[in-house]
């Protein structure tokens, strides 16, 4: 016989299920298992049954009938041999039963097992133990009795015993090195347990080792706000401490290297076979000479280094690993003394293709050719800041983004891929093809020196690999990211099929020309106030940070002029994103939005504005369904797909999660001018997007007249980036008689006010 009750109520006995009558019979029985072995006063039982106030006369009357209506169907079952005996005790009742024929005990044995196992330090068998112990769970204890309004607090001390055995099995999985396998349930739970720090903590280490490391210091940031607002606490000092090796990116966070290599990439045309040891090539470090060529003996070339024993192995973790060392030498990645950091790079992929006229080539010809098609990818990798990690047959890979600023990586890939082709283009017997890819990579880098060597693990080696199969000769294909990060400077087509990637493939054409400097970026009235904003700018790119600068000014000040020339300087270099909706008009505000997004980026030749921010909603909400309300909220704000009309409020909550994702990937400038006409939701989205904004240099410039502060008297205030500029008019130019020369005016005074600014403070100035 068994009883369960991590669910619905149920009894098994020889295969069938009991039938235990009515509620007031089961809610009898689920509270002698819960306190199984244990008597049970009939005044608690009682009690549970029915409120003080509500109890009928025949209350135990009718306890008394559940009670024998539960030992006439146990004893159907077994007869008198049961292994399960409801028994009179003073005061009240005990169900004598088995352990092992109750749920809740089997789950109790599992989970303490578990935990020895993973005090003794074998989290697999611990994880086994503790993922047996929750299968127990078929849903929330007692569920059928929950739905008609029973509560006991024996139900809540087992929910609380199953969330630790969760988080007992979560530090077990993530020891195994699953974080990949568990991060869904972690983000899942922590939405429906948020104050518990423990699953914070598990939820922060599994994003940061599958390389969203933004993503985990935003938890602990929402975390530590929620404590704040409702109790006043800070998040305990372990969790401070993640915090912070998260953010110097301590290699203790990443795991140990385990020893097999069954996962090496296979980066051989179809048909050849992959080694069961790590491909280690010679590599030319980043910043070497473009016009030279490497010296034939420190050319990559395939080796395979011999095998280890599994005790002694140093292959680094992951399904794909890559090593470079520096020229001349070749060496597998130590797995002691490295230090190890996660960040976002982009993978290049070139493979190279013999075609001989005539015949087929000896194997020494074709060695030469396979040599002109090295020396041509290495010195344009090099060109281009990259670095060749890795090369096995007719495929080498290049890492770009190691030790320059990230942001270039996936352009400076792409242009590197390009010069590959073109410079063999012309060739009638050798050709090549590429695919770039970004992402996020453990990298891994020997003690300091002359011989130090730099190893790069992840599944985007397997993304690229799998990329490259479908790329014909002499093509270069980017995955969805690549384009929306890089598709101001290189013009791409769509790429019809794609499977490889869930945004589909695009062949990259041809590089941009560099675009020419704003009209107007010379001398300008407001020159010392342009200086102020482009200060602003620089500190939100450096410290990654939001701004809300608030320029107020009357008729006359030139705020428009002051905000369309700061726009123009900003959106002058390709790495800034500038945004000018207007927010007054009749437009609806989301749609203004799409229009300044269009209106943002330079001609496009295939791939449109929409399609790159339908790849950057997607990396916001995934490629699943979730995306679905979020791309039409943002895309057709004014309903022109089919269930796409949404309220104003909530598109423009949908535009606060995709500009953050935009301005990590590049800085965001957000231009609104007469913010005091803008309706109030407006205003209000413009004040929460720079407060609530995390590790995203994102510059909100706000042109009004003073009497929004009439409107909004606590616009800004209390915001840790937020600050005024207040506006004079300018004078009138002078009209000076034809023999006096014209002397410059004198300089206005700029006043900066903070939401912290005294009154004294402000007559002092």
């Amino acid at each position: 016989m068994e009883f369960r009750v991590l669910g619905p109520l149920e009894v098994q006995a020889l295969g069938h299920t009991l039938a235990l009558g009515g509620f007031k019979q089961r809610a009898v029985l689920g509270l002698l298992l819960l306190r199984a072995n244990q008597v049970v006063a009939t005044s608690e039982l009682l009690r549970a049954l029915w409120p003080d106030e509500h109890r009928p006369a025949t209350a135990r009357k009718i306890l008394q009938n559940a009670v024998s209506g539960l030992r006439t169907a146990l004893a159907r079952a077994h007869g008198r041999n049961a292994p399960a005996q409801l028994l009179t005790r003073a005061p009240g009742y005990v169900l004598r039963l088995p352990a092992d024929s109750l749920d809740v005990s089997r789950f109790d044995q599992r989970v303490a097992e578990g935990r020895a196992q993973l005090e003794a330090g074998r989290p697999r068998r611990a994880a086994e133990l503790l993922r047996e112990a929750l299968r127990e769970w078929r849903g929330p204890v007692l569920s059928d009795l929950v739905e008609q309004g029973i509560d006991w607090p024996e139900m809540a001390r087992l929910r609380q015993l199953r969330l630790d055995a969760m988080e007992f099995r979560f530090a077990a999985e993530l020891q195994c090195g699953h974080h990949q396998a568990v991060l869904g349930e972690l983000i899942t739970l922590t939405a429906a347990e948020p104050l518990r720090e423990r699953l914070q903590g598990q939820l922060m280490l599994a994003l940061y080792r599958c390389g969203r490391q933004a993503e985990a210091l935003a938890a602990f940031t929402s975390l530590r706000r929620t404590l704040d607002e409702e109790y006043g606490l800070e998040p305990s000092r372990e969790l401070q401490s993640l915090q912070q090796r998260i953010l110097r990116h301590d290699p203790g966070l990443v795991l140990a290297a385990p020893a097999a290599q069954e996962h090496l990439p296979d980066l051989v045309a179809a048909g050849r076979a992959v080694p069961t040891a790590p491909v280690t090539a010679v590599a030319e470090p980043v910043g070497s000479p473009p016009g030279g060529a490497p010296a034939a003996g420190s050319l990559p070339r395939p080796a395979v280094a011999p095998a280890r024993p599994a005790a002694a192995s140093a292959a680094p973790a992951g399904p794909t690993a890559a090593t470079a060392t520096a020229p001349g030498r070749v060496r597998r990645a130590e797995a002691d003394g490295p230090t190890s950091e996660r960040r976002d790079v982009a993978v290049l992929l070139v493979r190279a293709s013999v075609r001989p006229s005539g015949g087929h080539a000896v194997a020494g010809a074709q060695d030469a050719l396979l040599h002109d098609a090295m020396s041509a990818a290495t010195e344009s990798i090099a060109a281009h800041g990259g670095l060749v990690v890795g090369s096995l047959g007719q495929v080498w890979a290049a890492l770009f983004g190691l030790r320059d600023d990230t942001r270039s990586a996936g352009p400076d890939a792409v242009r590197a891929a390009l010069a590959v082709r073109d410079r063999l283009a012309g060739r009638s017997d050798l050709t090549v093809s590429a695919v770039v890819t970004t992402g996020g990579m453990l990298i891994r880098r020997s003690p300091k020196g002359p011989d130090s060597a730099v190893s790069a693990v992840g599944v985007l080696l397997d993304t690229a690999r799998h990329m490259l199969a479908e790329v014909p000769h002499g093509r270069v294909y980017v995955g969805g990211r690549v384009v929306t990060d890089t598709e101001d400077r290189i013009a791409y087509q769509r790429v019809a099929g794609g499977r490889s990637t869930g945004h589909g493939l695009y062949e990259a054409l041809a590089p941009r020309p560099r675009r020419a400097p704003a009209p107007g970026t010379g001398h300008h009235e407001r020159e010392h106030e342009l200086t102020v904003l482009t200060g602003l700018l620089a500190h939100s790119r450096h410290r990654r940070v939001p701004y809300l600068l608030t320029v107020l000014g009357g008729p006359g000040s030139g705020k428009s002029r002051l905000l369309t020339e700061f726009a123009g300087r900003a959106g002058a270099t390709d790495d800034t994103l500038v945004l000018r909706p207007a927010f007054g008009g009749p437009t609806a505000p989301a749609a203004a939005l799409l229009d300044a997004w269009r209106a943002a980026g330079r001609p496009r030749t295939a791939v449109s504005a929409d399609a790159a921010l339908a790849a950057l909603v997607r990396s916001v909400a995934g490629p699943g369904p979730d995306a679905d309300p979020l791309l039409r909220a943002v895309l057709a704000p004014d309903g022109s797909l089919p269930g796409a009309s949404a309220p104003a409020g909530t598109a423009l909550g949908c535009w606060a999660r995709v500009l953050p994702a935009a301005a990590r990937r590049r800085p965001v400038v957000l231009c609104v001018d007469d913010v005091h006409l803008a309706p109030d939701p407006v205003r209000d989205w413009l004040e929460a997007l720079a407060g609530s904004a995390t590790d995203a240099p994102l510059l909100v410039v706000a042109c009004a007249r003073p009497e929004l502060l009439g409107q909004r008297p606590m616009w800004g205030v209390g915001q840790h980036g937020a600050s005024t500029i207040s506006l004079a008019s300018l004078p009138e130019p002078r009209r000076l008689p034809a023999n006096q020369s014209a002397v410059p005016p004198p300089r206005e005074r700029l006043v900066v006010l903070r939401p912290d600014s005294s009154c004294a403070q402000l007559l002092a100035m």
